[in-house]
């Protein structure tokens, strides 16, 4: 098991408030713009960021560029400007709105308030004084300097989440280690029968099938090191990714092949769900716990050991079955599913059920 560094200290400042070097920075829309065309600023596509485009109605965008023409001053900027190039830690959807208005044309103002003449117009239908008013506005940017710890950036990228609809846990972990990390989740996710048993059955517009897949590569790699709240847990491990070796790599994307082969195998299309024993059937949705507890345990299972399981396949889903009876089961599962009893639980009697079914 590899070890687990944590660069967060408990009941502690996460860093050392010397080390927060942020300057002012004032850009125009049109240099912002600029800069993220030339590539100058990380501007992520919907298959980097999945809240990155469609978040916003037309009216939110139009709203927006009202408030430029009527020289309203928006809420500041903050960017990562300690690499190349620059992330964008607070504006996505205003500068998303900034480049889809002004550079591509995806949407004509509409709904607007007070600039009702301009019903209708796209960036390059309005007269030329009002596009100059646009392109000219100053925006604030607070920007976060070179050498700045790792430790105080990812800090305060969670911390400044400011927009209409916030960030949750796994899109600002997705956003901030966007090379390695955020690529190979979207590389398991690409999965044929991760897609069938979870994606397919899953609402994506949040990321949850990064968290799924996350919180799998968490436990397989660190699961007797786990301390919750589980969202600072999985935060850690995403940091962890970008030490794994590549034979690590290729060793966990091979077991969770096969892990997936056998749950597909042993339940088909109800595979990580719930069963409902006064029911009679299997919940609709596939569950996070039993996903992750799934694949871990059998990823960590011999390869020869899969076959032998398959073969026992319906004395296993029977006693699985009958693990939904107890109480203390179904709230490692659902309520506890965070808490350090309730992840030994589970794991224990997944571990158990396949032991017995050998």
């Amino acid at each position: 098991m590899s070890k687990l560094i944590n660069f967060r200290q408990p009941k502690e400042l996460p860093y050392n408030p010397s080390n927060v070097d942020i300057r002012q920075q004032t850009l125009t829309v049109g240099n912002i713009v600029s800069m993220i065309v030339h590539e100058e600023i990380e501007l992520w596509t919907e298959s980097d960021f999945q809240r990155a485009k469609g978040l916003w109605t037309s009216k939110e965008k139009s709203r927006l560029i009202e408030s430029l023409l009527m020289r309203i001053p928006l809420p500041v900027f903050y960017l990562d400007g300690s690499r190349r190039p620059w992330k964008i830690i607070d504006g996505l959807q205003r500068l998303s709105t900034f480049v889809d208005f002004i550079i591509y044309g995806n949407f004509a103002l509409q709904n607007l308030e007070y600039a009702k003449e301009f019903e209708g117009f796209t960036f390059n239908e309005l007269p030329f004084a009002h596009r100059r008013i646009i392109t000219n506005t100053e925006l604030l940017a607070y920007i976060i300097n070179p050498g700045t710890p790792e430790s105080v950036k990812f800090n305060i990228f969670q911390r400044i989440n400011t927009s209409g609809v916030k960030l949750n846990r796994q899109e600002l972990r997705n956003a901030y280690f966007s090379e390695f990390p955020s690529l190979f989740l979207r590389r398991l996710a690409s999965h044929p029968l991760f897609i069938e048993m979870i994606s397919s059955q899953i609402s994506l517009k949040r990321m949850k099938d990064k968290e799924f897949l996350l919180r799998f590569f968490s436990f397989l790699k660190y699961r007797p090191l786990y301390q919750p709240p589980m969202d600072d847990f999985l935060d850690i491990c995403m940091e962890q990714l970008v030490a794994q070796t590549d034979s690590e790599i290729k060793q966990i994307e091979d077991t969770y092949d096969l892990a997936l082969q056998t749950c597909n195998r042993l339940f088909g299309s109800d595979a990580f769900k719930v069963w409902k024993p006064k029911l009679n059937r299997w919940k609709p949705a596939p569950n996070i716990a039993l996903f992750e507890a799934w694949t871990t345990a059998l990823s960590n299972l011999p390869r020869a050991f899969h076959r032998r399981l398959i073969n026992n396949r319906e004395f296993l889903i029977n006693r699985y079955r009958e693990a939904f009876d107890e109480k203390n089961f179904v709230n490692s599962i659902t309520s506890g599913k965070t808490s350090i009893e309730g992840v030994e639980i589970r794991f224990y009697i997944i571990n158990s059920l396949i032991e017995i079914s050998l």
